[in-house]
């Protein structure tokens, strides 16, 4: 990698700019290259000098200006000479900084990508998914899970029904097929479909825009119905609203009861029937046989995977939420009595209502599990929904020790998932090879369900890493060893007397050494082989939030 280049990640560092691309990229320079690491060095003592003598130079310099007297309107003619202007010496001896400010002004006007009136401004979120009954996107558009936060933008609804709570308070039902735009807090443009809206009085004013005609909501219930074929329809079972046409001014005022269908810019009034639409009452109910129906799909395929000839450890987290302290290895290689030990995290719900998880939220929170001996290849996989990303990585699975084969899976702190396997002798902090993918967390799926896979191929010395069933990254990791976990976290990492490192990564301090996970786990397997691309993908499907056909995962890992 050129100089240039990392001069030009480093100061888009300090300035705070660096897309998560370019921070990923920085990170893998500062690893590999002594001389990126002490540039990265010089170039922070700098910026804390220019930032420390701006402050104080600034504003100095513009009151000498103000002192300086005019010069008189006529001046005698006269020789020119050269005054000589004497500086103090302070500011003589911040020369080389004032050069350094200089160059960084210089970067700027070069590079206006750099000025933070030209960064990418992320879009507000304006409502929340609250709920979904069999919920089907179109191919060419955004899967949405409950509980997701939506921006501003198109929702192409295929099929199933969604209900949406907007910011200020609106709640509208979206029954497939439809396309809904996402306007503002309390605006929204409807292309096709059918809605039915709940304002409460804080959300008075909520409007819903067509093609050909606006309605506004002065509380507290309407529906509105945009059929692909045949008149829309506007119908009022509660309160005031107001529905007016593109092409005239007057605005027709409908109370409780009644309805209106607009043809061909006609109004005519009709019987307002709140039974064409879906009620909270009906949605609750199909979202309740939904989950189960994913609840049934999902446990024939978690017994495949618990079946598979592969399978060292497989916890579901189906179990009881008692007293009981452990969570049982469904694996059917799993040691006898061999369970994993839960410590200080709580049970918690999982992808689904009433599907078991694990939450980790404190720094002592972990699972314990012994694995012993070594494997020649190694697939791990798990459910994860990751609620926050803090300034340090965060444990999947990481052995006790740092024994030659042993293996760590992890979150970077910038939401790479890495996966390291140590080579060199025993306790040797520097003996890690490592992959990392691409920075895949980030503040627009935080709190999401996704599906997390690594496989090792002893054959190939290969690395490759899966994110929601499809591949994040691959590499060869030069590794000829058996890979072992022996005892082992999930959740967390612990350390013995004198390995207080991070591992192929500089602390900030000797001490800096948690690994803690903050979110939740509902499901983790290790299989001593690598699946296949297409196998991780049948996993993902089978247990995905928004599918429950599971047949073919099952039927092709058994």
């Amino acid at each position: 990698m050129s100089d240039e280049r990392t001069q030009l990640l480093l100061q888009r560092y300090f300035d705070e700019m660096l897309t998560v691309e370019e921070r990923s990229e920085l990170s893998n320079m500062l690893l590999a290259s002594p001389r990126a690491r002490d540039e990265f060095w010089e170039l922070a003592r700098w910026n804390a000098l220019i930032r420390q003598w701006g402050e104080a130079e600034w504003g100095r310099r513009d009151a000498e200006t103000l002192a300086l007297r005019p010069l008189p309107a006529v001046v005698e003619s006269r020789p020119a000479t050269r005054k000589v202007i004497q500086f103090p010496r302070a500011i003589t001896q911040l020369w080389p900084v004032a050069l350094a400010a200089a160059a960084v002004v210089a970067l700027f006007v070069s590079v206006p990508s750099l000025l933070p009136w030209n960064r990418k401004v992320q879009p507000r979120s304006v409502a929340v998914l609250t709920h979904s009954a069999d919920a089907v996107w179109e191919d060419n558009g955004p899967g949405k899970q409950r509980g997701e936060s939506l921006t501003p933008g198109w929702l192409r609804l295929k099929s199933g029904a969604v209900q949406i709570e907007f910011s200020r308070g609106a709640r509208v039902v979206l029954e497939g097929p439809a396309e809904l735009q996402l306007l503002t807090d309390n605006e929204a443009y409807l292309r096709d479909g059918k809605l039915r809206a709940q304002v409460p009085e804080p959300a008075h004013g909520f409007t819903v825009r067509t093609s050909k005609f606006s309605v506004v909501d002065y509380g507290t219930e309407f529906g509105c119905n945009l059929p692909l074929e045949g008149a829309p329809q506007v119908h009022v079972f509660n309160g005031l609203v107001g529905v007016q046409q593109s092409s005239e001014p007057v605005e027709h005022r409908l109370r409780q009861n009644q309805a209106v269908q607009i043809d061909k810019d006609q109004v005519h009034a009709i019987p307002a029937q709140r039974e064409q639409f879906l009620s909270d009452e009906e949605l609750a109910r199909r979202e309740r046989a939904s989950v189960q129906g994913h609840l049934i799909a999902w446990r024939a395929a978690s017994k495949a995977l618990s079946e598979h000839p592969a399978s060292l450890l497989h916890l579901d987290f189906e179990t009881d939420r008692g007293w009981s302290q452990s969570i049982p290895n469904r694996a059917w290689r799993a040691i006898p009595g061999s369970p994993a030990s839960m410590v200080g995290c709580q049970f918690a719900d999982g992808r689904w209502p009433g599907k078991g998880a694990v939450e980790f939220a404190r720094p002592e929170d972990r699972l314990r599990l012994n694995l012993p001996g070594g494997y020649n290849s190694m697939t791990l996989l798990a459910w994860v929904r990751v609620d926050s990303l803090p300034d340090r990585p965060q444990s999947l699975i990481m052995g006790d020790g740092m024994g030659t084969g042993d293996v760590q899976w992890y979150l970077s702190r910038w939401g790479e998932l890495g996966f390291g396997v140590h080579i060199g002798k025993v306790d040797d902090p520097t003996g890690w090879r490592y992959h990392h993918t691409d920075p895949l967390f980030n503040t627009g799926n935080l709190g999401e369900w996704v599906c997390l896979a690594a496989t090792y191929d002893t054959a190939t010395d290969t690395v490759t890493q899966y994110f929601n069933g499809q591949p994040a990254g691959s590499d060869h990791l030069g590794v000829r060893t058996l890979l072992q976990l022996e005892t082992f976290e999930i959740g967390n990492w612990a350390l013995r007397s004198g390995e207080q490192w991070r591992a192929g990564i500089v602390p900030r301090s000797p001490n800096d050494s948690a690994r803690n996970l903050q979110g939740r786990i509902d499901e983790l397997a290790i299989l001593s082989a690598p699946l296949t691309s297409e196998e991780i993908l049948r996993v993902y499907e089978a247990g995905k939030v928004d599918r429950a056909d599971t047949s073919t995962f099952v039927k092709n890992t058994r």
